[in-house]
């Protein structure tokens, strides 16, 4: 295997890079690195590419496209140390036949475990209790009562890799889960975890908790508006670990400026928000900076798995196990 390692060295290069993963890397094949505090140019990449077989990429790579392909006429894999693929591969890479791994499965757990954390986090009120007794010493009231995930229904908004990763984990809960997807659920998971399809509509209108897990293209852009965040029920908990744009931000806005339900929020239209955005002066709204997943922790874990995994397809002929085909990519967000 030689591989051209395009991220840039810094803080972020140095949790999926570590001593270890360098070594590592270094021990599976010839390795050209870039020492520079800044991604690889689309004209450096050219320049370092040809006698390479696979190409390694983190947020801000160049993306494979056709002029960086005629300077890689040895290139086999692209290895994507991070989620969605589609804003590095091409039509012309594809044609090629070169071949795609990510970290995706990985995200897509860490996401889960996220959204399973929001829940609770929303559910019994944790910030909110946790804040007041450190800042005003405030001992829990008659009045304070908190909820929780046991026994409740859950409504799912499509059924991508974090949500199957998702109804895994709430199983101990013993909640009821409806999802929503245009594609039939695999049937084992339906007989396994009791999984009820049904429409938008039922989802926002029956279930205490609905997540949203939409991948962002056009087809689902402000998919959730007015509409269905009408039919939400009083007390219900709204949760976004998707992608912002799928939501209409003004009509979810107007509608928990209601006070009727709750949300938790990791994504939005504008990241970061404005600073005059009215979610951040809404109690009933639990904020976070896009950050569902995947934690720091992961990062040298994939890196060193999907390094291994380069070397026995490179090296042996070996399957790949963490590829991303190009249908696949068709379904996956475009940042």
């Amino acid at each position: 295997m030689k591989a051209l390692i395009s991220l840039a060295r810094g803080t972020q290069y140095e949790t999926f890079f570590t001593p270890e993963n360098e070594r590592l890397a270094s021990s599976l094949g010839s390795i050209l690195w870039n020492d520079a505090p800044r991604p690889l140019t689309k004209a450096q990449v050219s320049e370092r590419i040809a006698d390479c077989d696979c190409y390694v990429t983190l947020w801000g790579s160049a993306r494979l496209d056709a002029d960086i392909l005629a300077h890689a006429p040895r290139l086999r894999l692209l290895t994507h140390l991070a989620g969605t693929v589609v804003p590095f591969v091409s039509d012309e890479m594809w044609e090629r036949g070169i071949r795609v791994i990510s970290g995706n499965a990985y995200f897509a757990e860490s996401v889960a475990e996220g959204t399973v954390g929001y829940m609770l986090a929303a559910l019994r009120d944790i910030p909110f209790y946790s804040g007041r007794l450190q800042r005003e010493h405030i001992w829990k009231r008659p009045e304070d009562l908190t909820r929780g995930l046991l026994g409740r229904t859950v409504g799912l908004v499509s059924y991508g890799e974090i949500a199957r990763y998702l109804v895994r984990l709430l199983a101990p809960f013993r909640v009821r889960i409806k999802v929503y997807d245009v594609a039939p659920l695999p049937a084992a998971d339906v007989a396994a975890y009791g999984l009820e399809q049904t429409s938008l509509a039922d989802i926002f209108s029956t279930c205490d908790v609905v997540s949203l897990h939409t991948p962002l293209y056009d087809a689902t852009h402000h998919l959730i508006g007015r509409d269905l965040l009408r039919l939400l029920r009083p007390g219900a908990l709204f949760v976004n670990t998707s992608r912002g744009a799928i939501v209409d931000q003004r009509a979810l806005e107007q509608e928990l400026a209601t006070g009727r339900f709750r949300a938790v929020l990791d994504v939005y239209e504008q990241e970061p928000p404005a600073d005059d955005c009215p979610l951040f002066s809404m109690e009933n709204v639990l904020m976070m900076p896009h950050m569902g997943g995947p934690t720091v922790d992961l990062h040298s874990r994939i890196t060193h798995d999907l390094l291994l995994e380069s070397a026995a397809y490179l090296n042996r002929g070996e399957p790949l196990r963490h590829e991303i085909t190009r249908d696949r990519a068709r379904h996956m967000s475009s940042f």
